[in-house]
């Protein structure tokens, strides 16, 4: 501990920051408290005594370096547990009704100072946004009162934890037919970069891994409920699941991967937007390191 105390007396003589008696006061107290260690001890440390010593040597890392070391201060604002939390606010919405059409378009912004790759999503999400709301207006045109046309979008937030945030976009479109389907958006702040489901991936076999695994979950389901259909070894429509590297997904609270097919992609339209759970432990291995242990 010796080494430490003198490193924490060094740093503050060398900042090139006025200090505050206080402070300095309170770190001198701290490092008088800590334990002393005599040559005739055993070098062996009992654990009251260090977890005592653990305990000042946090309280002076978190509580008093970043009022006294611009260097520290700058690195534990990008360490982030300390108030890295990501608002999503609806910065407009798009309304419109008549007896048979209808429009409810909410817009979001993700907002936090410190992360530029966040412009990315919602540039994305306005262009979105834009291309849906164009859509209805067209649409709107052409059937005028011979028909019926309704446009749906809204937002959650499905992940935001210290390291990762996920956002869920959900369009609704119905005009003669009905059609949903979802856009997944991911930041990973350890690394302020926006991910996609290619980005996590190691090893090329992890798609067929994932698509057998879906594939098998299917049967199951279909073979305990007979109301249930999917494509898969389907006589007209063969085996509908595909996975690639821009596929949705998203983790669950547990660190597993959840795939999401839109609406119609691996199932009748009754059978909405089906979701399968790929266990981690069946994945783990085909992912980059920094994506193995997630939660």
């Amino acid at each position: 501990m010796k080494k430490f105390d003198t490193y924490l007396r060094h740093k503050i003589s060398k900042e090139q920051r006025e200090v505050s008696n206080l402070v300095k006061d309170k770190i001198e107290e701290t490092l008088q408290t800590l334990p002393q260690t005599t040559p005739n001890e055993k070098k062996s440390l009992h654990l009251p005594r260090f977890a005592f010593a653990a305990g000042c040597l946090v309280f002076v890392m978190v509580f008093l370096l970043p009022n006294v070391s611009v260097v520290y201060a700058d690195t534990m604002e990008k360490v982030p547990f300390i108030g890295d939390i990501i608002h999503v606010v609806t910065i407009r919405n798009y309304f419109y009704s008549d007896d048979k059409h209808e429009m409810d378009i909410k817009v979001p912004k993700v907002e936090h100072e410190n992360s530029s790759a966040l412009d990315s999503i919602n540039e994305e999400i306005t262009e979105l946004t834009d291309t849906v709301l164009k859509r209805f207006y067209a649409d709107l045109e052409q059937i005028k009162d011979k028909g019926h046309s309704s446009v749906y979008v809204d937002y959650n937030v499905v992940t935001n934890t210290d390291f990762w945030f996920t956002l869920k976009i959900q369009v609704v479109e119905a005009a003669g037919s009905g059609n949903t389907y979802y856009e997944y958006y991911h930041l990973d702040k350890r690394a302020d970069k926006i991910i996609k489901l290619g980005d996590i991936v190691e090893k090329e076999a992890f798609y067929e891994v994932v698509e057998k695994d879906i594939e098998k979950q299917m049967l199951q389901k279909m073979k305990e409920d007979k109301n249930l259909v999917y494509w898969v070894k389907d006589a007209t429509f063969g085996d509908c699941v595909s996975i690639d590297s821009k596929h949705n997904f998203y983790w669950d609270k547990e660190g597993n991967l959840v795939v999401p097919f839109d609406k119609y992609k691996v199932s009748p339209g009754y059978m909405g937007t089906p979701e399968f759970c790929v266990k981690k432990d069946i994945i783990k291995k085909y992912l980059k390191d920094e994506f193995k242990d997630m939660f």
